[in-house]
């Protein structure tokens, strides 16, 4: 993990990452709602914080990976920004939500966009990203 936070969040918002993905990532603090867990997921892959990834991703969905391999991917990449396309629910009342997203990142000499619309649903009172809907 980098030894201090980006002062501008990297997921985009514009707001300083101490009142944005910070307090999510380094604070043990819950998403309100599917997109602010988004967001924190893609910061935290940005600064390499691979526990905070890894402890929202819902419990059932972990057997794709492992922890050591999302920091591998993550760590060869340099990240370029985050795009937040559409959201469908995923609100602060709401049990279940999709957040529709680019993330564009360079490995190498290659620039990549990753376009994905993501399902999140809350268990056990906070939200956890469970899978990427077809």
């Amino acid at each position: 993990m980098p030894l201090t936070a980006p002062t501008i969040c990297p997921c985009g918002s514009g707001k300083p990452t101490s009142q944005c993905c910070g307090p999510l990532i380094f604070e043990g603090r819950h998403a309100p709602t599917a997109e602010s867990l988004m967001r924190s997921r893609y910061t935290a892959h940005v600064l390499l914080a691979i526990d905070y990834v890894w402890s929202t991703w819902s419990s059932a969905s972990r057997n794709r990976t492992t922890k050591e391999a999302i920091g591998e991917w993550a760590s060869s990449c340099h990240w370029l920004g985050l795009e937040i396309l559409s959201c469908e629910a995923g609100g602060i009342n709401d049990n279940t939500g999709t957040v529709t997203f680019s993330a564009r990142y360079q490995q190498g000499q290659q620039t990549h966009q990753h376009l994905e619309k993501s399902l999140f649903r809350r268990e056990g009172g906070h939200w956890r990203y469970i899978d990427h809907c077809n």
